[in-house]
């Protein structure tokens, strides 16, 4: 679609063979992207098992496989906050940030993305509520406010948006499928996101500048969402699905009791996917 496009689509939260629980190569990734009409894929590789070695080739590897997709190296940080495992994703990043500083906690560690020019996204936060406050939840630049993986396939919790409104959150939020194994996503699953920039060239700076200036729109399915959570749906009927994607999760919270875990998770993949669709 570059150069000179209005419009770019591309998506954030992916992990590529690079991470331990990822199925696809880059070059895979690039095909599919192109297959789906993306412009950029923000990459976000678990820091389990990187050295700095490791996230010289990775950059090597995005910047050998961009060509009609630009692919963008990022890492999810995994840190220990009031005994909660919180993951924060980290665009942008010239170097592997040291274990010493995901070591000394939350804040520190969004400080050293910023201090190494990167983005800072919360991630999957309706997992943490009970962690996180006003002064944690500021300096990131952005928040996953659905990740569809993590939370409902179908609908998103905008209890938690009212929750995050509540301690004047304004975002700018984002949604993710959080995507493991890309032969599982076609379009109509996929959580874009849309941007309006224009430029001759496609790098991530520019990325970066739309969306830091909220130049964007997330789509899934038939949900949209702006970069300060307002969402729009095709008819009234959609507003029904977040209630019932709470039971759908109070129900399967209370399965855990009588049901084997292998089942339970089997099943729930199931009905997302048959909702989603």
């Amino acid at each position: 679609m570059y150069p000179g496009a209005s419009h770019i689509t591309g998506i954030y939260h992916i992990h590529s063979d690079f991470s331990y629980d990822g199925k696809n190569c880059l070059a895979e990734i690039a095909t599919w992207a192109k297959n789906n009409r993306l412009d950029f894929v923000l990459l976000t590789e678990h820091d389990v098992g990187f050295d700095q070695e490791k996230f010289d080739d990775y950059c090597r590897q995005c910047s050998k496989h961009s060509g009609d997709v630009l692919l963008v190296p990022g890492i999810e940080y995994e840190v220990v906050h009031q005994g909660a495992i919180i993951h924060i994703g980290a665009i942008g990043l010239s170097l592997l940030l040291d274990r010493n500083i995901i070591e000394q906690g939350l804040l520190p560690l969004v400080e050293a993305i910023h201090r190494h020019g990167g983005l800072a996204i919360l991630h999957h936060p309706n997992n943490i509520k009970g962690v996180l406050n006003k002064k944690l939840i500021e300096p990131f630049d952005f928040i996953e406010l659905w990740n569809t993986k993590f939370d409902c396939g179908f609908a998103p919790n905008l209890q938690f948006l009212h929750w995050l409104q509540g301690m004047n959150s304004k975002g700018p939020y984002l949604v993710s499928a959080d995507i493991h194994e890309v032969d599982r996503f076609g379009k109509a699953n996929i959580a874009f996101i849309d941007m309006d920039i224009k430029s001759d060239t496609l790098q991530l700076s520019i990325i970066a500048h739309g969306m830091r200036q909220r130049r964007y729109l997330c789509r899934t399915g038939s949900w949209r969402f702006s970069p300060d959570g307002k969402c729009q749906t095709p008819n009234r009927l959609y507003r029904l699905l977040p209630v019932v994607c709470l039971i759908k999760k109070k129900v399967f919270r209370f399965a855990r009791f009588f049901i084997p875990e292998k089942y339970r998770k089997a099943v729930f993949n199931r009905v997302n996917r048959s909702w989603i669709r």
